[in-house]
């Protein structure tokens, strides 16, 4: 399927939505079985009290649903379901469920996936997100996670997750002005470690810093620059970067980092530039994007 009739097919679907938000997108990885894709989208359109979001591309096509809903008067309830098609070289589907709630102190989510066909059929650079990403042919996993504000400083987490390799964490983590800092522990098949973080909010940037010690070492870094490079009009170049060494990972690549820029791109055209670098453990991969809402200037020209 051509780029010019992905983007009348989504052009079409969003045309009777107001707030709808347009993207096109391709990834490429010479160390990928399919080195190539490209995907053209619209999501947060508005279906009643539901929002939808669908994609095509040259190895699939998505669908998914989101909805909240108001629990009690302190609570809130969002769902989210979605879909995958995929018609490449590795056909199946990937089917995903996802719920998350509220109510005072208490905030629990949980989520689940089942799959015939391998992550990276859909995406060449999943396999390397900052969230650890099962890329065997087919299979399940769900994951479960409740926290509690036990006060305005202290937050305690446990969460788990089911599937191949199997794990559970227990953390608390303590604020105090712009430092954070978090002590837990981790168990499960193949890792058994004490969990130890930081991390420091900025006016322009967050620093996310977290280790764990035991059986083996390792661990991540994550840094979020929202307003890296400031410009007229309120508009800033951001960046945002990751660093996972997770050696006990069994199911996933256990070194993945990546690297992505924003750039807006002003007046002359109403929309947002994204450029990224994917990689880790067997290869790595570039990917652009560009994003936009119809009617949701971006004010200032950027010369990116």
């Amino acid at each position: 399927m051509s780029i010019r009739r992905l983007l009348m097919f989504t052009a079409l679907l969003g045309s009777a939505a107001q707030a709808a938000t347009y993207s096109v997108s391709a990834a490429f990885s010479p160390w990928a079985a399919q080195p190539y894709s490209v995907r053209a989208g619209v999501s947060d359109v508005l279906l009643g009290d539901s929002r939808l979001s669908l994609a095509v591309g040259n190895r699939a096509a998505e669908l998914g649903v989101q909805r909240t809903q108001p629990l009690t008067a302190v609570g809130t309830l969002r769902l989210k379901l979605g879909g995958a098609l995929v018609y490449g070289a590795e056909p199946g589907t990937r089917l995903s469920a996802a719920a998350d709630g509220s109510v005072g102190p208490v905030a629990l989510s949980a989520s689940g996936q089942v799959w015939s066909a391998p992550a990276a059929a859909l995406d060449p650079l999943s396999v390397w997100q900052a969230s650890a990403t099962d890329p065997s042919d087919s299979g399940w996993q769900a994951d479960l996670s409740g926290r509690y504000r036990a006060s305005r400083n202290v937050i305690l987490t446990l969460s788990g997750q089911l599937g191949q390799q199997s794990l559970a964490s227990l953390s608390g983590e303590y604020r105090a002005s712009a430092y954070s800092y978090r002590l837990g522990a981790q168990g499960g098949a193949g890792v058994l470690g004490v969990l130890a973080g930081f991390s420091y909010r900025a006016d322009s940037f967050t620093l996310n810093a977290d280790a764990l010690v035991g059986r083996d070492f390792g661990g991540s870094l994550s840094l979020d620059a929202p307003v890296l490079v400031p410009l007229n009009a309120g508009q800033a170049i951001g960046l945002s970067a990751y660093l996972n060494y997770e050696p006990w990972r069994s199911v996933a690549l256990p070194l993945r980092y990546g690297l992505d820029f924003d750039v807006p791109l002003g007046q002359a055209v109403d929309g947002h530039l994204n450029i990224g670098l994917r990689g880790g453990s067997g290869g790595a991969g570039l990917r652009a994007g560009y994003t936009f809402t119809p009617g949701l200037a971006t004010p200032g020209v950027v010369s990116p």
